[in-house]
């Protein structure tokens, strides 16, 4: 028949918008950004698998009781994460959080590496403390010491519950120059740090000391 057209010629007459509805069921359009992605997403259970992805300037919140997994190498970058109650961010491997903020988190599974380290630490004939560690949520740790110096060195490793009043837990005595020890505490408490000194009075020596752990 003249004039009519089995078959649409313009293909952009036939798109639609995608609608969703708030929480008062009133229909809302999905909005995108420049690049398609959709800016606006209501999240109340599991997001997995998000490899690569990045949230900048975002947020996620009220995620109650839900699951981030699987977010293998993914950046948020000046975002937010708020509100993980009860929840679980897992398989974190190689994430970055840049300048973002992560509050309310109950549980990170990844486990997380801490290193802390004195090199050039000079003895004296008393003991002296380095800065105490807080290892309460630290599953595995201990004091790699190497005797830089000319002389032997002493060592112990404290324990404390209050940071004021502190145990003997461990000690290591006339470690040689150019010797390594490894000091690993046998009790648990809130507060650990090691102490030094010169295993002969007036002869003291250089060490480095290297506090590891890793998170439970």
């Amino acid at each position: 028949m003249p004039n009519f057209a089995v078959f649409n010629p313009n293909p952009d007459d036939l798109r639609a918008l995608i609608f969703g509805q708030d929480n008062t069921s009133t229909s809302r359009i999905l909005a995108t950004d420049s690049s398609g992605n959709l800016t606006t997403i209501a999240l109340g259970g599991t997001i997995s698998s998000v490899l690569g992805t990045t949230v900048t300037a975002g947020t996620l919140t009220n995620l109650l009781d839900g699951t981030i997994s699987g977010v293998l190498g993914a950046t948020v970058t000046a975002g937010t994460l708020t509100n993980l109650l009860n929840g679980t961010i897992s398989s974190v491997l190689g994430a970055t959080v840049t300048a973002g903020t992560l509050s309310s988190v109950t549980s990170v599974s990844q486990k997380s590496f801490v290193e802390v380290s004195y090199p050039g630490t000079q003895t004296a004939d008393t003991f002296t403390p380095l800065p105490q560690v807080t290892t309460a949520n630290l599953g595995t740790y201990s004091f790699f010491v190497y005797n830089a110096g000319p002389n032997s060195a002493n060592l112990h490793v404290e324990i404390s519950a209050d940071s004021s009043h502190w145990y003997v837990d461990q000690l290591s005595t006339g470690l040689a120059a150019g010797s390594v020890d490894v000091l690993v505490p046998s009790r648990f408490l809130k507060y650990t740090r090691l102490s030094y000194a010169s295993a002969t009075a007036g002869a003291p020596t250089t060490i480095d000391v290297y506090f590891n752990a890793q998170g439970t």
